[in-house]
């Protein structure tokens, strides 16, 4: 892979986390809002009270928030199928190039390590990916998403993210700012 395809594919992955973050910052926000333990009682029926007003609009923005980041999340941790789209492989492959055996067996290993930690929760996103978003199961499973447990993933990306640009172009990406700046 040259030098400019490589570019645009760590472009492409930075720009899809960021979306999924901001995606779900803004589905989190808006869910934790209709929340009476996490708003008050009065505060929480109020909101309720101005999303059944404009429901097609919240209800539109509410479901494409939830199916954008949990699209982008999955995508990352999906398994290579199309030649033509990006990946977790394709980056590490591009990284592969620029260093010697020793380093690329030490940041599969580490790679490894943040994907184990966080297998449960890539299982997960790829299962809501697979039943409610890319398909729609006709009986629809109840299931709950813990706002931290995805907070966690992000960290868990950011963490892949900061190993391979370590070594592609010593760059670093820093997700935690984005939740602040989408619900300021």
């Amino acid at each position: 892979m040259d030098d400019k395809k490589a570019k645009k594919l760590f472009e492409i992955t930075t720009n899809r986390m960021f979306t999924a973050i901001e995606s779900f910052c803004i589905w989190k926000k808006m869910s934790m809002m209709m929340n009476i333990n996490e708003e008050g009682k009065d505060k929480a029926e109020r909101n309720v009270e101005i999303f059944r007003k404009y429901w097609d609009f919240f209800s539109t923005v509410q479901n494409s928030t939830y199916k954008s980041f949990v699209t982008d999340l999955s995508i990352f941790f999906d398994s290579e199928k199309y030649e033509d789209t990006f990946s977790l492989q394709k980056l590490i492959r591009e990284v592969k190039e620029k260093i010697t055996d020793i380093e690329y067996n030490k940041l599969i290993e580490e790679i490894d390590d943040i994907k184990t930690k966080h297998g449960v929760k890539i299982a997960f996103i790829l299962e809501l990916r697979n039943a409610e978003v890319s398909h729609q199961e006709i009986e629809r499973k109840r299931r709950l998403i813990v706002f931290k447990e995805i907070d966690e993933l992000f960290v868990g990306v950011q963490e892949i993210l900061n190993l391979l640009s370590k070594y592609y172009d010593r760059s670093f990406t820093i997700l935690d700012h984005i939740e602040r700046n989408v619900t300021s």
